[in-house]
């Protein structure tokens, strides 16, 4: 109930930080650093699922958004990540220019049908894993806020790549 309650306000949030963006609220800000801060966060959560989490982020990369919002698109798809990847898999966090974010993982992925319904509020796969179906719907609500595209690709390896595309900030 605390997780879906959350979730909820995250909602709220997001609809906040929408209204910010549209009225030029949005702020510079490095993604590559947001990422690393992200990763740091979550590393120790990634160690105790016995997933090894890695992150590519060589250079800064600008854009224009909302620190609060990106934060929770962050953490949202790197913690998705994590659910699904078996103990001994990989989740990369890669940022590269001009403002894109990728959250890969080696987990089972998701079928091509079922890719456009995970951004759909309170849709879960998987009835087994924890959660409330709300995650990737604020991810796709984040994404709009920021005029962003997202978009489902099978990994290198296995698993699902998640690619965010931002509008590059000057």
């Amino acid at each position: 109930m605390t997780h879906l309650a959350n979730q909820l306000l995250s909602l709220a949030r997001v609809e906040n930080g929408a209204r910010a963006i549209a009225e030029g609220g949005a702020q510079l800000l490095d993604l590559s650093q947001l990422a690393r801060e992200l990763g740091m966060a979550m590393a120790p959560l990634a160690h105790k699922r016995g997933v090894a989490l890695a992150l590519e982020a060589d250079e800064p990369v600008w854009l224009r958004g909302e620190p609060t919002l990106l934060h929770e698109l962050l953490s949202n798809l790197v913690d998705n990540a994590l659910a699904h990847t078996p103990p001994g898999g990989n989740v990369i966090l890669r940022v590269s220019a001009p403002a894109v974010l990728e959250v890969e993982d080696d987990g089972p992925g998701i079928p091509f049908d079922e890719r456009d319904r995970v951004f759909e509020r309170f849709y879960r796969r998987n009835q087994q894993v924890a959660g409330s179906g709300l995650g990737l719907a604020i991810v796709g609500e984040i994404c709009r806020a920021h005029l962003a595209q997202i978009s489902l690709h099978d990994g290198e390896q296995a698993g699902l790549k998640v690619r965010v595309s931002f509008i590059a900030g000057e």
